[in-house]
């Protein structure tokens, strides 16, 4: 097939089509104002970028009344980007906000084993073949990046910022989110985990509940600490 010049569409249909995007979705500022709570200003904006930016998105592949394969992107998109805004929010509260205290701190403690030389005779030690080591216990000092999603989000019930129930639909959310990797999604249809628009929107509607539980718990916490 030959393929023509690609060009943009032309403006007055580039307008048409924002017209008819924003038409359906609360303005600029409301986005902004949604993440107020968050006390860091360069993430409170990315967060409402985000938000804005999805919803944005959305629109236009409904209004196409997508099907097929673009609506399994379209689906795939929502939980990307808003497992993304939750992980971020929980984070952000959880090691700034909270940081001092004690359960969060404990989150970046592992246990390890360190090997040890004890003697000649118990250094050279096996059974069936395999060697056997002497080793003692200790703690560490655990990069915060291998802190896995489903734990901050059992900390952050367990500190009554949001609801278990919540809490476990927001860990649902994010495992559809690692599904999103092609060999893993393929591995998961294979097990009859498949996306399904309904759990994109439960991760839409979820955000407003989610606000509201944690601002309901800074409030609390506001008013403790003065």
């Amino acid at each position: 097939m030959k393929r023509g010049i690609f060009v943009a569409f032309q403006e007055e249909i580039k307008q048409e089509i924002d017209t008819y995007v924003k038409g359906h979705l609360a303005s600029e500022q409301w986005h902004r104002d949604f993440f107020k709570f968050i006390n860091d200003q360069q993430l409170s904006q990315r967060l409402a970028e985000e938000f804005l930016s999805i919803r944005y998105i959305y629109k236009l592949l409904e209004g196409m009344q997508v099907d097929g394969f673009m609506l399994t992107a379209q689906i795939k998109l929502q939980i990307l980007f808003y497992a993304s805004i939750y992980e971020a929010v929980i984070h952000h509260i959880l090691f700034n906000t909270m940081k001092d205290v004690g359960e969060v701190k404990g989150l970046l403690i592992t246990e390890r084993f360190n090997k040890i030389s004890v003697s000649k005779e118990l250094d050279s030690l096996t059974h069936d073949g395999k060697d056997i080591l002497t080793m003692y216990k200790t703690t560490g000092k655990r990069d915060i990046t291998k802190v896995r999603f489903d734990e901050k989000v059992e900390l952050f019930v367990k500190l009554g910022f949001i609801t278990a129930k919540l809490g476990e639909e927001l860990i649902d959310i994010y495992e559809m989110r690692n599904a999103i990797h092609i060999h893993a999604e393929l591995k998961k249809l294979r097990q009859g985990i498949q996306y399904e628009m309904d759990k994109s929107v439960i991760a839409y509607r979820r955000m407003q509940v989610f606000r509201d539980q944690i601002i309901t718990k800074l409030e609390v916490l506001q008013q403790t600490q003065g």
